[in-house]
């Protein structure tokens, strides 16, 4: 804009200094274009600040009722889950049978232990098809569980509560991080004490209970998760026997909490 203006005064200039003239522009005309061309582009800006303000404006409420909706969903979402969680907590909190167990054999020459497990499965009110056979070094059993406290969690309500998981095996011969893995899970890694029965799964439908149930074991190995998710403890609890050839055992976790086995004709 600046330079045309001062071509055609030159233009203009040079056609005059044809007829005699110098043909060249007055330096305080020089100001004046500049100016008058400066002026021309305030003014403009200026008559198109209220456009440009709307504009703005409109694009940060734009901004602010998305980010607004998207907080608001997460927050629904967020009241959903822990409505989820407090129902899967009242559940699960019961007694449950995990397991039978029976001494096939003790060898005294190798002190070694041969016991076959039964899971109990409460999905099918019975026990898994599957029997895991064990050897193991020494007498002296030890059971151990994974003890969740959900004391003082938002999804507890301000109760205690624990869930406890039985999931290895060691022995007064063999070290707890050598232990044996018992396999009380299913395919998608639910245990079989906290399977149920679709009728009896209330408050999510089972695909939700699932899901919630997966979580739950999720914060076993992950600490952090754990304590995001309001978990006060995430800590091991190991039960023993010593035991002999012939005996049948059951293994229990209490509705306490705690983890206790017994022979089978206590209970």
């Amino acid at each position: 804009m600046l330079y045309n203006e001062i071509r055609v005064r030159r233009l203009a200039y040079m056609a005059i200094g044809s007829y005699g003239g110098s043909g060249k522009i007055p330096f305080f005309e020089k100001i004046y274009i500049i100016g008058k061309v400066l002026s021309g582009v305030f003014l403009k800006i200026v008559s198109n600040v209220p456009i440009v303000l709307f504009v703005v404006i409109f694009l940060i409420f734009i901004v602010g009722i998305s980010s607004g909706v998207e907080t608001m969903d997460q927050f629904v979402k967020n009241q959903e889950k822990i409505r989820e969680l407090k129902s899967l907590l009242k559940q699960l909190d019961q007694r449950y049978k995990v397991a039978e167990i029976e001494v096939e054999d003790y060898d005294l020459l190798t002190d070694k232990t041969s016991l076959s497990l039964k899971f109990y499965d409460y999905a099918n009110q019975g026990f898994s098809n599957e029997v895991q056979d064990i050897s193991i070094e020494g007498n002296d059993i030890y059971f151990d569980a994974v003890v969740l406290n959900f004391e003082y969690s938002e999804i507890s309500s301000g109760q205690s509560k624990n869930i406890v998981l039985p999931y290895r095996l060691f022995s007064n011969k063999v070290p707890q991080e050598n232990g044996i893995s018992l396999n009380l899970k299913d395919e998608n890694g639910i245990p079989l004490i906290f399977k149920r029965q679709d009728k009896d799964i209330y408050g999510m439908d089972v695909s939700k209970y699932t899901e919630r149930v997966q979580e739950i074991m999720s914060y076993i190995t992950d600490e952090k998760k754990a304590r995001l998710a309001g978990i006060r403890s995430v800590y091991g609890n190991a039960v023993h026997k010593k035991i002999r050839k012939g005996e049948k055992l059951s293994i229990w976790v209490e509705q306490t909490g705690g983890l206790v086995i017994k022979k089978t004709a206590q209970f």
